[in-house]
C-alpha cells in the first residue's frame, strides 16, 4: 500500500511541476519525541529516537511552495495488553512513516534568511518488528494524518542552504460519522480524536533549482 501512496504524490508533485518556478529538494536528520497512546484494551507506548527524511518541493509563487514529504523514525515501543486478569506485555521495535502531501508558505524575511510555516495531510504507516517475548504478532496499522510546523532556511549561496525545523505529527482516528435532518435540511459529519502526537526537530540541507 505505501508504494501506491508515493506514487499517487509523486504524480501529484508532476502535475503542479507544469506551472512551478523552482525545484526545491531537502534532506535531514533529527530527533522524535513520542509518547503514550491508550486504546479498547491496552496501551503502547512509543519511544523517543532518531528521525530522517526529505522533501520534494515546487515553488508556484507568492511565497508558497508545494510538496511531498517522507520521514523514517525507527525507535522501540512496549505494548502492554489488559485483555487479561495478569496484563501480557511486550517489548517491540516500531518503523514510524510519513507520507505526506502539504504547502509551505514563506512567512516574511528575505533571500537569505527564510522563515516558514508548513502544513501537510497524508498517512502514517505504523510497522511492528522483533517483538518480545517472540512468538507474537502486532499487525501494521496505517492511518490518515496530519502534519504542521515551522522552520527557518538560510541560503549563504543561491543554490545551496540549511534548514532547522520543529514539526509535528499527529495520525487521525475517525470516531464517527452522523447524518442530520432538520427543518432547513439535511446535513452530515464526522469526528476523529488524535490518539498520539509526534514532535519532530530537526536540520538539513537545501538545494534549489530555478527552472
Amino acid at each position: 500500500m505505501k508504494q501506491y501512496i508515493l506514487i499517487f504524490f509523486l504524480a501529484t508533485l508532476g502535475i503542479f511541476n507544469l506551472h512551478g518556478q523552482a525545484i526545491e529538494l531537502s534532506g535531514y536528520g533529527g530527533y522524535m519525541l513520542s509518547g503514550e497512546s491508550n486504546y479498547y484494551d491496552g496501551e503502547i507506548d512509543i519511544y523517543d529516537g532518531p528521525v530522517f527524511g526529505g522533501t520534494l518541493g515546487y515553488d508556484l509563487g507568492n511565497g508558497i511552495q508545494v510538496q511531498f514529504l517522507y520521514n523514517r523514525n525507527s525507535t522501540d515501543g512496549r505494548v502492554v495488553y489488559y485483555r487479561t486478569l495478569n496484563p501480557e506485555v511486550y517489548n517491540v521495535d516500531v518503523v514510524i512513516e510519513q507520507f505526506h502531501l502539504g504547502a509551505e508558505k514563506v512567512l516574511g524575511g528575505n533571500e537569505m534568511l527564510i522563515p516558514y510555516g508548513a502544513l501537510s495531510l497524508g498517512v502514517g504507516a505504523y510497522t511492528p518488528k522483533n517483538i518480545e517475548p517472540s512468538g507474537h504478532e502486532l499487525d501494521a496499522v496505517t492511518r490518515f494524518s496530519m502534519g504542521a510546523g515551522l522552520g527557518v532556511k538560510i541560503f549563504p549561496t543561491e543554490k545551496i542552504g540549511i534548514k532547522l525545523q520543529a514539526k509535528m505529527f499527529m495520525p487521525l482516528m475517525f470516531s464517527g460519522v452522523g447524518v442530520f435532518c432538520g427543518t432547513g435540511g439535511c446535513g452530515g459529519g464526522t469526528s476523529f480524536y488524535v490518539p498520539i502526537v509526534h514532535g519532530e526537530f530537526s536540520g538539513g540541507v537545501v538545494f534549489r533549482i530555478d527552472k
